[in-house]
């Protein structure tokens, strides 16, 4: 299995001078832990971090920052671990680990074009044990009861 078959497609972007709390507003107002952070270049937003929930809850929030005046600079992480679109979801998974990180970018001829998250792998990975699971009820049904096997339905 590739990333781009599993990857979210579009990467929610701030700008680099929004605060926190308007970080956190477009996390949840979008169902994403994580967002790119970029600055204004002259061929448009340039991709300079990453600033995630926890980088806001950890980094900041708990350490007493106030989010309404914290800007996403302050805490977020600069550069951003990615991975080519076409890339396997094993050497995805083993970037996320040698670098310690959930989420990577998604880059196809030099341009962000999406996020991979644990969370997309997991849920994945999920759909591909449920057939594998499937598919050995259905042999040891076959087995047990001399049927024929039923076609799976996918899905």
């Amino acid at each position: 299995m590739r990333v781009q078959d599993v990857c979210s497609p579009a990467a929610v972007h701030i700008p680099l001078s929004c605060t926190l709390q308007e970080a956190a507003r477009q996390m949840r107002d979008k169902h994403v832990g994580a967002l790119i952070v970029t600055e204004h270049a002259p061929t448009g937003p340039r991709a300079v971090g990453v600033v995630t929930d926890r980088d806001i809850v950890l980094d900041a929030v708990a350490a007493g920052a106030d989010p309404s005046q914290t800007c996403v600079c302050d805490v977020m992480s600069r550069g951003i671990v990615s991975v080519a679109r076409d890339a396997s979801l094993s050497d995805a998974l083993q970037e996320m680990l040698s670098t310690g990180v959930r989420r990577v970018g998604v880059v196809a001829d030099q341009a962000l074009v999406g996020v991979l998250s644990l969370d997309d792998v997991l849920g994945a990975m999920a759909l591909e044990w449920d057939l594998i699971a499937r598919l050995v009820r259905n042999e040891r049904e076959r087995e047990t009861t001399g049927s024929t096997q039923q076609p799976l339905s996918v899905g």
